[in-house]
């Protein structure tokens, strides 16, 4: 046999044979090839895993000088318009249903969106209504006795309102009692007016506003044929403080920068990136940031020469990798890990501890666990945020003052804030009815007198208004207040129409009282050839109440030419003594259509007399619908969000034949 053929040494009788020194030299070869093997393969595991690894910075290598510390900065996401919370106002009277569809926040009707609204019996299928977007409401008429729930239906960009339920009862029949009331009107003479009349002359104080009076002969303000709404109607000023707890760091200064302290004293690889100051000046922490280089870089702990059993034969074909071999990255992950550690049958974790473990900062945190950002304040919560292990002193501070409304204050006006933001208005605006110009700073330049409006006179000398052909004729409203009054003379100056005053009810004991000077004021206006409207001045509580004044009216007014409708006025007593100051939205409603229904069952148009804000807020619209809408607002240009037909404009005219100040209107009535 050849010597060279090595297979004869692994037959039964070479072996057998080999000499114990040839022996011991090919088992010593075979180990050999088998460790370099093991360890390659190991080794090509790390360097895979290594390069796979989506770290940035690794946690054995030292960090750069060179890395920029500070993040780049991310856009500022642009903000979301919050949605707009909705409330349902719903009144149920005479069989029919109000639904006015109101800004939660505002306490305005919401214009320009046909929401669905459901009307739902209690037991039964629900009926679907669309409200009018130019008003906002809705009057849903002969609805069933019975029970129900009102409620709309979702639409993106609105908060859906909570459903109001409201019963529907039976149907009154509102009837003047002419007989059963003339027992109960009083003379002003039987009367202390004092404590029983408002107290005003005419309708002053009724409204808001100081535009410019119109005077005569030509009239000076005529509406717009759709009012143009204010940019702003808050007209007040308020101030808010906001207190939060806040954050000062105990800083050290190291290379131009301040880096925080860790609670034990230790310098952290945070440095103050971002701070804000507090009204009384005090500076605190908004943002710190990480700076990679402050990071400490480990040294890897010393490895220990594994030892095999002398005595230990391994049962795989594998030998153990070479001891001395410092081959393996100590950044291997606990998976690589476990398996070389299977593949070679030993610990490897000695390596991977002393590098994973070593590479953070000095309480042992790995910089992959640290944000490169920290955030002690935030800007839009105005709310301080706690951090845990950083030494900071807590304090609570006035962060900002929220300005809503006019600065700093509604008689010396400055600045305007936007009551929703609270930052400040530039440009022009309309704020409750009168135009104002501010720079680019927002410091109020001048007030502008509203011009928008146009008037003229036509062939009949009524004025005309600037859209779609609307006419404007110009009228005057009395009472006792004016005096004696020559008709003939208020006539020749230009006024088409009076609305007279009937009488009132006592804001003290409720008692029915005619105005003195109401038969005299019918007959010479009528006799002068002026169209006549009349208004009671109510202080009903209760639907049984507005019936007898509607009564009283019906009684006192009986044949004489009304051509213009009998209105309801009702409103707020100065000084808070009215009876009916204080009754319900609903019942209030209830009240206006008692009398006007009762009105109109006599024959005779109705309305409703009162200023903006106590249409907005103390009656609900929807159900007056059907009505004549008297408004008064003291203004240059009208702002008012429901249809109307008269406008009284100013509560100081001056008018021949008319010896003392009075309301001045102009109606599109003809």
């Amino acid at each position: 046999m050849n010597k060279r053929d090595l297979s004869r040494y692994f037959s039964g009788s070479k072996f057998s044979r080999m000499p114990l020194g040839k022996a011991l030299v090919a088992l010593s070869c075979a180990l050999a090839v088998t460790v370099s093997c093991g360890a390659g393969i190991a080794f090509t595991a790390v360097n895979a895993a290594n390069n796979s690894s989506s770290v940035s910075v690794s946690v054995v290598q030292p960090v750069s000088s060179e890395v920029q510390s500070q993040p780049e900065a991310t856009a500022t996401p642009e903000p979301t318009q919050a949605p707009v919370r909705l409330e349902i106002e719903a009144t149920a009277v005479q069989q029919s249903v109000g639904v006015t569809v109101m800004d939660a926040d505002s306490g305005l009707p919401v214009l320009g969106q046909d929401f669905e609204v459901q009307l739902t019996p209690k037991s039964g299928k629900a009926s679907t209504y669309t409200v009018d977007p130019e008003t906002g409401t809705l009057l849903i008429k002969q609805v069933n006795i019975g029970e129900y729930t009102v409620s709309v239906t979702e639409r993106e960009g609105f908060v859906t309102p909570e459903p109001v339920t409201l019963a529907v009862k039976e149907k009154v029949q509102y009837k003047a009692d002419v007989e059963a009331v003339k027992d109960q009107i009083k003379q002003s003479s039987e009367v202390n007016e004092a404590t029983e009349d408002n107290g005003n002359a005419s309708h002053a104080g009724a409204g808001t506003g100081s535009g410019k009076d119109p005077t005569l002969p030509e009239p000076t303000a005529a509406p717009t044929a759709v009012p143009s709404g204010n940019d702003y109607d808050y007209n007040e000023s308020a101030a808010e403080e906001r207190k939060t707890t806040v954050y000062i760091p105990d800083v050290v200064e190291q290379n131009g920068r301040r880096y925080l302290k860790y609670a034990d004293g230790s310098i952290s690889p945070y440095y103050v990136s971002k701070t804000a100051t507090a009204q009384d000046g005090t500076e605190f922490l908004v943002e710190a940031t990480l700076d990679a280089g402050m990071v400490p870089t480990p040294t890897p702990a010393p490895t220990e020469v594994p030892t095999p059993e002398p005595t230990a034969v391994p049962e795989s074909t594998q030998a153990p990798a070479d001891s001395t071999s410092n081959s393996v990255p100590a950044s291997a992950s606990t998976s690589v890990q476990t398996a070389a550690g299977g593949i070679f049958g030993l610990d490897l974790g000695v390596w991977a501890r002393g590098g994973l473990l070593a590479a953070g900062a000095a309480d042992g945190v790995s910089t992959l666990s640290l944000e490169p950002t920290l955030r002690f304040y935030d800007e839009g919560a105005m709310q301080g945020i706690a951090h845990d292990g950083f030494a900071m002193t807590a304090v609570e501070k006035v962060i900002v003052t929220l300005y809503s409304g006019w600065y700093p204050s509604t008689s010396d006006k400055q600045a305007y804030y936007d009551p929703s933001t609270h930052q400040k208005v530039t440009g022009t605006k309309v704020i409750a009815g009168t135009t104002y110009k501010f720079d680019e700073n927002g410091t109020l330049v001048k007030e502008e007198s509203n011009s928008g409006s146009n008037s003229g006179s036509n062939s009949e000398g009524s004025s005309s208004g600037n859209g779609g052909g609307t006419t404007w004729v110009k009228g005057v409203d009395v009472s006792k207040y004016q005096g004696n009054i020559d008709w003939n003379k208020v006539k020749a100056s230009g006024i088409e129409f009076a609305i007279i005053r009937v009488g009132y009810r006592g804001y003290g004991t409720g008692v029915l009282v005619e105005d003195s000077t109401f038969r005299q004021n019918i007959k010479g206006a009528t006799a002068a050839g002026l169209k006549v409207g009349l208004y009671f001045y109510s202080q009903a509580i209760n639907e049984t109440e507005a019936v007898e004044e509607a009564s009283m009216v019906i009684s006192l007014c009986q044949g004489y030419n009304i051509s213009y409708p009998i209105y309801f006025d009702t409103e707020k007593v100065a000084g808070d003594t009215g009876r009916a100051d204080n009754i319900s939205r609903a019942q209030r409603t209830a009240n206006a259509v008692a009398f006007c229904e009762t009105i109109r069952n006599s024959g005779y148009k109705a309305g409703v007399y009162s200023y903006a804000s106590w249409f907005y807020n103390q009656l609900n619209m929807a159900s007056l619908s059907p009505y004549s809408i008297w408004i008064a607002q003291y203004r240059d240009e009208l702002s008012f969000d429901y249809n109307y037909d008269i406008w009284q404009y100013s509560s100081t005219g001056s008018v021949p034949g008319i010896p003392k100040p009075t309301d001045m209107n102009v109606s599109k009535l003809g």
